[in-house]
């Protein structure tokens, strides 16, 4: 036989053998039964048993809260031979599962997003499923890591999932809805708008709320520092998920510079001059941070790099002594009662005498002598004090409520200096009065016979 004849012979009996092969498979997977729906054709399979696994499949989902909705949803479901000349789509389980659960109005094929193992919240379906994952984690980088330089962990930690459930349709959550029940425990949340006094005190105590559950709810918001006109979100659950990083970030922070300071006998103690001004240095600082729900439980410097040296700073501070002013015998400074005297009580010891007197009753000076301090003083107040003469003897009158006369004046006994009050550390208004001899706080009354 002639090659060629041989060639096509061997290519015919290849296409024989194909089409043989072909119309065998068609014939061993062709469906045999047809599965009917409410008496509607869904579709055809080759083995009956694959419509009642999906029967089953449906009904092991159908809780006893939807029986009376769902009835006798296997009377719904009939299989039969197929006709020689239908030529229904082949159907498997999940397509019969979809059109039996599509006759229940009431019900849906949706996905339960899990919380370690517990069904919380049903969505739609599994594209939505990851996107309130994705989505939560994503937020928390865009607004708490929003600074970040890189993000080495971002994870809850609480494990995520889901998985297909059958569901009432108005059970079903938007992505949006789902995101805020997983965050903060539930979907109703209030909103409060800061109003003139308000604390996070005041405002979690009204909801009934801790002002832990309160900062939860507002993770990038100081509770501390809260303005007029912002909005707080509070929520009275707690959250089904934490998240949890570990993040960089990079911060510039100024380094200090020293001083020199020289003793000048030309200026007053309480006169200082700067001759050379410092110069702040700065450094980089690469900052590793660790948070739970926002807040920062650990922080640490994994790397530092100086930018610019500090330079030190010169300055001048005065040594010059005030001259013998005083005479030596001291006024009483106000007109009032005596209401706590020197020497130990409850609180703690008392250097100095207080005496009962209304806002605003005039303050004398006990002896001549120059104001060398007045302005506040912690929990004196608005305080002043008077040297007398060579820091030997000072005075120091506190609480007050305005000053008469300023620092490097000089003043007379008698003369009024400043105002009583209420300011500082005090339980009612009066003044409190000191007399420094030697440095050393002595008792009031004993200059006075």
């Amino acid at each position: 036989m002639p090659r060629k004849a041989l060639v096509l012979t061997a290519v015919a009996f290849v296409l024989a053998l194909g089409l043989a092969a072909d119309l065998g498979w068609r014939a061993y997977t062709r469906p045999r039964f047809a599965v009917l729906v409410e008496g509607k054709l869904v579709g055809g399979v080759r083995n009956a048993n694959t419509a009642q696994q999906a029967l089953k499949t449906v009904e092991e989902q159908i809780t006893a809260d939807m029986q009376v909705q769902v009835g006798n949803i296997s009377a719904k479901l009939s299989v039969r031979p197929l006709d020689p000349k239908e030529r229904p789509v082949v159907v498997d389980e999940t397509g019969i599962g979809r059109a039996l659960i599509a006759t229940i109005p009431s019900l849906t094929q949706g996905f339960a997003i899990t919380v370690n193992g517990r069904d919380i919240v049903g969505v739609a379906d599994l594209n939505q499923a990851k996107a309130v994952k994705d989505g939560l984690l994503e937020e928390y980088r865009s607004t708490v890591l929003k600074d970040a330089a890189a993000v080495e962990v971002l994870k809850f930690q609480e494990t995520i999932d889901w998985h297909p459930k059958l569901m009432r349709t108005e059970n079903l959550r938007t992505v949006e809805e789902a995101q805020t029940i997983l965050k903060y425990g539930t979907d109703k949340m209030a909103q409060y708008v800061v109003r003139s006094g308000d604390t996070g005190w005041d405002i979690a105590r009204s909801y009934s709320v801790s002002p832990e559950q309160l900062a939860k709810s507002n993770p990038d918001v100081d509770l501390e520092v809260l303005q007029i006109g912002q909005t707080l979100n509070v929520t009275f659950k707690e959250p089904y998920v934490h998240t949890v990083s570990v993040s960089k970030r990079v911060a510039k922070e100024g380094i200090p510079f020293s001083e020199e300071i020289q003793n000048d006998p030309n200026l007053w103690p309480w006169q200082y001059a700067v001759v050379v001004p410092g110069v702040m240095g700065s450094r980089e600082l690469t900052i590793r941070e660790s948070r739970e729900n926002g807040k920062v439980i650990r922080t640490d410097v994994v790397d530092s790099k100086v930018l610019s040296q500090p330079k030190q700073q010169s300055a001048r501070q005065g040594t010059k002594q005030v001259p013998p002013m005083g005479s030596g015998q001291l006024a009483f400074p106000v007109v009032g009662v005596i209401t706590s005297y020197y020497g130990d009580r409850p609180e703690g010891y008392h250097f100095g005498v207080d005496i009962g007197c209304s806002v605003g009753t005039p303050v004398l000076a006990a002896d001549n002598g120059m104001v060398t301090f007045a302005g506040w003083d912690g929990n004196y107040g608005y305080a002043m004090h008077i040297d007398h003469g060579g820091g030997k003897m000072i005075t120091w009158y506190a609480h007050l409520s305005a000053f008469a006369v300023s620092v490097g004046d000089t003043v007379k006994k008698g003369q009024v200096i400043a105002y009583s009050g209420n300011t500082g550390r005090s339980t009612g208004p009066h003044l409190h009065y000191e007399v420094h001899s030697n440095g050393v706080a002595l008792n009031p009354l004993s200059f006075y016979k």
